[in-house]
């Protein structure tokens, strides 16, 4: 069932002939989209799914089949020197009606005050169609630079979202100009770390190179701001793949979200809680990525690595395929789907696929690593001792991580667990972020037992769920900082997904979202929030219940109708329940409205 409190909304289109409106009409979507983003019971689709529909003609019906929204924006842009002219239009999919139209007619230089008035009437429109959400008094807080600087800064941008590497340049010089002008405006600094974090990610610079390139603009950039969602969810990357600090990349991560639900700090959860081998965690916050943005190629690649994670090859190999169908030039998902045939028996087929590697795959060691892999496991010996001294030979380059990753695998398949924790020794002492990759692998998990390999996999994580012993749970249960971080942790999980509206929740189902043993849970309801799972599953459905009895589309429902749709399942309890929470009856409530 579609929620009806989401919204997507796709690229506006450049109506002027002039290219520079190009820039704005980009500009504007992506303003919208984030400006909607940070109200809190709104459930919108990111940017790269929006665009993915950029120039191209599609009807409601395909909107809501594809994106699996309830009503989408879509607009344009005519520009004249004096003059800007902005159509919007707020369509439903369910019924393929526009309910709402609106032209704005503004001075093109006040462009923040525009951004700013075209999401609010959009939020103020949409509530009035789906009901009660709690909207700001801005949504867009204006920018302290000159219009005209601004303009730069979006075409910067513009071309930077393009995602190749003549573009990226392009861009990256736009807005190192931008600095120049205005060197205190924090937007660029950010961008330009993207570019060429993006460009190292897809293989378009050696990685070495690009992260050292982007890492004293992304310093600026938190210098000038660390409050912004782009900034925390930046500090929660550093602290998890550079100093290795969870506990604070977690904080950082989930202050990024109380200010804007994107699909890229769900997706950054996610990793966090891989490499802590929480995989039905990561999995759960994945979905909520990929319910957000489901024309990403990267969340459709973290699916399918999750899956090779759990050993589920056959599982995975399909969602990587999407990932390189949506965008060819992602470099990780040949990686998996030619370990994913390996691991599955098929080593000759993976041998196959690895060999056809071209372009990106071979610069970035996949095409070697994968058939030195293949090598290992077909018992070719000449030819795998070929491929490793091949590989060592890129331990001295910019591609050291690349090359000690096969070594470390390799040997693995070949059961040489001394050479193994050697090169993890190295990777360790030199802090190099395979270590987190590598720590959830299938691959490696014949090393668990090893003394040396699990104390190294310890000091780098030690919440780690892949290399310790389970836990030998205490009789005294949860102690209280793990009441207050299990209590926040569940507070967050009820807001994402909204558990209590499945009427058969049950206990053991909370603790698996938690994946903490059920007698955990029941410890941690009681004493974190003095309640038993019912009362507090069902103080969640009271205050849903009482949303829904509002709006005009429930005024014709019985009472008990909205209390199923809150996810009540007893007429008794759901009577009884309201009546202590609230003081009077379900009934009498009503009334009183």
């Amino acid at each position: 069932m579609i929620n009806q409190k989401s919204i997507a909304v796709l690229p506006f289109v450049n109506m002027s002939s002039d290219i520079e409106n190009e820039y704005f009409c980009d500009g504007l979507t992506e303003e919208i989209i984030n400006a909607l983003a940070k109200i809190k019971q709104l459930s919108v689709t990111s940017r790269t799914s929006s665009f993915y529909f950029k120039n191209k003609s599609v009807t409601a019906k395909e909107i809501r089949e594809k994106l699996e929204v309830a009503t989408f924006i879509e607009g344009s842009v005519r520009t004249s020197k004096k003059k800007m002219r902005i159509t919007v239009q707020m369509i439903d999919t369910v019924d393929d009606f526009h309910f709402w139209s609106e032209t704005f007619d503004r001075n093109p230089e006040n462009i923040f005050e525009i951004q700013d008035e075209i999401s609010l009437f959009i939020a103020e429109k949409l509530r009035e169609h789906v009901g009660h959400i709690e909207i700001e008094d801005k949504l867009v807080a204006p920018i302290d630079v000159p219009v005209v600087i601004y303009r730069e800064y979006l075409k910067g941008r513009y071309y930077i979202m393009k995602l190749d590497y003549k573009n990226s340049i392009k861009g990256i010089n736009i807005l190192k100009d931008v600095i120049l002008k205005s060197p205190n405006f924090p937007n660029p600094y950010l961008d330009i770390h993207l570019a060429y974090v993006n460009m190292g990610t897809m293989g378009l610079l050696p990685a070495f190179e690009a992260y050292e390139k982007a890492q004293p603009y992304l310093s600026k950039a938190l210098e000038l701001d660390s409050n912004s969602s782009r900034s925390q969810l930046n500090l929660a990357l550093i602290e998890c793949w550079q100093n290795w600090n969870l506990k604070k990349a977690y904080e950082h991560a989930h202050k990024a979200l109380e200010m804007q639900q994107a699909d890229d700090i769900y997706l950054t959860i996610s990793n966090f809680l891989t490499v802590e081998g929480k995989l039905d965690a990561a999995h759960n916050y994945l979905e909520k990525a990929l319910q957000l943005d489901p024309y990403a190629a990267i969340n459709h690649h973290y699916k399918g690595f999750l899956y090779y994670l759990k050993e589920e090859y056959t599982t995975a190999i399909p969602f990587l395929k999407k990932a390189l169908e949506l965008d060819p030039k992602l470099p990780f998902p040949p990686i998996y789907i030619g370990i994913c045939l390996l691991l599955s028996g098929k080593s000759n087929e993976a041998l196959t696929y690895f060999g056809s590697l071209e372009g990106v795959s071979v610069k970035d060691l996949t095409k070697l690593g994968g058939e030195t892999m293949c090598y290992a496991k077909l018992n070719e010996t000449e030819k795998c001792n070929d491929g490793l001294k091949e590989l060592e030979t890129y331990l001295s380059t910019a591609l050291v991580d690349k090359a000690l990753t096969f070594l470390i695998l390799v040997n693995a398949l070949l059961g040489n667990d001394e050479k193994v924790v050697d090169l993890i020794t190295q990777a360790y002492n030199n802090h190099l972020p395979l270590i987190l990759v590598l720590n959830p692998s299938p691959i490696l998990k014949p090393l668990k037992t090893h003394k040396g390999f699990k104390d190294i996999m310890l000091k780098a994580i030690p919440d780690n769920d892949n290399y310790k012993q389970k836990k030998k749970y205490k009789q005294a249960l949860l102690n209280k900082d793990e009441i207050e971080k299990y209590t926040k942790e569940l507070e967050q999980i009820m807001m994402d997904y909204k558990l209590y509206l499945n009427p058969d929740l049950s206990l053991k189902d909370l603790a698996s979202y938690l994946e903490l043993p059920t007698n955990y849970v029941s410890q941690l309801l009681n004493l974190g929030f003095q309640k038993n799972f019912s009362e507090y599953v069902n103080t969640f459905r009271v205050e849903e219940f009482k949303e829904r009895v509002l709006l005009e589309e429930n005024k014709s429902l019985t009472i008990m109708a909205v209390a199923y749709d809150s996810g009540f399942n007893s007429k008794t309890v759901f009577n009884t329940f309201f009546k202590k929470l609230v003081g009077m009856t379900p009934n009498d409530y009503r009334k009183s409205l």
